[in-house]
């Protein structure tokens, strides 16, 4: 039930926010592409105490081409790193970093989360696609390039992030370490 209620206000609270967006702003205005990408992402983000939303294991097995983590880094990905550990971002995600004791199953809890973080990231960017095609279809490509640069930025680079730590915290998990080509 708890679960539920959550889930419930949750939505009325995004809903309520982003009609407030939509009537203040305008449907076509780059306010409103970040109310957009923002609130969901925000309602995801609080609700992730009581529900977490999960991909089946095949999704996040690393492929071959990010072990290494070249592609993510020539995308800029420390970038994002490196503003998302420092300043109020930080707040976002406190329990994704290394532990200071560096035990097995202390790091397979910081894997855990940061699969959880992945999956809530890579489900938000999808469904906002949706938002960024409708905007497309209506003609609003204003809207539809401000919705994606947002979602880029707030979804898939932390979509990214995950998988290039992934990657590195693999490293310091032999059990888990992926095979290099």
């Amino acid at each position: 039930m708890w679960r539920f209620a959550s889930i419930a206000v949750a939505t009325v609270v995004s809903v309520a926010v982003l009609v407030w967006a939509w009537r203040t702003f305008g449907a076509v205005s780059v306010w409103f592409s970040f109310f957009v990408v923002w609130v969901p992402m925000v309602a995801v983000g609080t609700l992730s105490r009581v529900v977490q939303i999960r991909l089946p294991a095949g999704y996040h097995r690393l492929r071959p081409f990010e072990v290494t983590g070249r592609v993510y880094e020539r995308l800029g990905v420390r970038v994002a790193k490196s503003a998302l550990r420092r300043g109020p971002l930080a707040l976002f995600n406190p329990h994704l970093h290394l532990p200071e004791e560096r035990t097995p199953e202390q790091l397979a809890v910081l894997d855990q989360r940061m699969r959880d973080a992945e999956a809530s990231h890579a489900v938000l960017f999808v469904a906002v696609l949706a938002v960024v095609a409708h905007a497309a279809v209506r003609g609003w490509w204003a809207a539809a390039v401000s919705t994606l640069v947002f979602d880029v930025i707030m979804n898939l680079y932390p979509v990214m992030l995950q998988r290039y730590n992934r990657a590195r915290l693999a490293q310091l998990r032999p059990e888990r370490r992926p095979r290099i080509p």
